[in-house]
């Protein structure tokens, strides 16, 4: 797959790298997903559920780990032209670590990092301060999505330390982004930016039309999915 690292302009984007399936709070199965994502002739998709204590998982652990794992390896031979990701969107925790996943993070090919608690911007500030410093997350998903309130100063420290550490912002279809101002900031310390539909249902998989104009408007950094794969190589 080629790599790619460019400004954002208007144009096709044939992946979706955050997906839910019903291995935890989505409304399909890991089969049902894959064909969906064929018909609308994306590349690459990321199943991004959730595990056991993350918000939204389903109690169970490694067994659904493992069981997704098999589902994901089917798919992949049913559809040789989708890359499907084996992947997993973990929280963000009040003192600065990463939930726990049941045999550990380095077994998924890409990992989302997320707030699912509400916090104003300092607490967000310092908060992902201390969590990218581990390096353990390639993503911060819907980063805005559950902010009180913001404050410029705080903004620049975050893109300071996500750009530092290599991780991307994702623009998530789900969570539009209000803080748009951030985005300025984000820039000056050469951020790059991702896309996700956090598509909990077969409808909207492969829906990124705002995250696109959104990246666009701003002339964003936007990466593929190959970035990704070649950083953990």
């Amino acid at each position: 797959m080629r790599f790619v690292l460019q400004r954002y302009k208007m144009r096709d984007t044939h992946y979706d790298l955050h997906i839910h399936s019903d291995c935890s709070d989505g409304a399909a199965s890991v089969h049902e997903i894959a064909s969906r994502a064929n018909t609308l002739n994306l590349e690459t998709i990321a199943l991004a559920d959730h595990f056991w204590p993350s918000l939204g998982s389903r109690q169970g652990g490694e067994n659904i780990i493992m069981s997704r794992r098999r589902e994901i390896e089917i798919a992949g031979s049913e559809y040789p032209a989708l890359e499907v990701l084996d992947c997993t969107e973990v929280d963000i925790q009040s003192d600065g670590s990463l939930a726990p996943v049941a045999g550990g993070l380095g077994q998924f090919d890409l990992i989302i990092g997320s707030f699912h608690w509400a916090s104003d911007s300092t607490q967000w500030a310092s908060t992902l301060s201390k969590v990218v410093k581990k390096r353990q997350f390639d993503i911060l998903g819907h980063w805005d999505g559950f902010l009180s309130s913001y404050r410029e100063e705080d903004g620049d420290i975050a893109a300071r330390v996500l750009a530092e550490a290599g991780v991307a912002i994702e623009l998530n279809e789900k969570y539009m982004s209000e803080h748009t101002g951030f985005f300025e900031q984000a820039e000056d310390y050469d951020c790059i930016f991702t896309l996700g539909s956090d598509s909990h249902s077969l409808d909207t998989i492969g829906q990124l039309d705002n995250g696109r104009k959104m990246a666009a408007d701003f002339s964003l950094r936007v990466v593929d999915p190959a970035y990704f794969l070649k950083q953990r190589k």
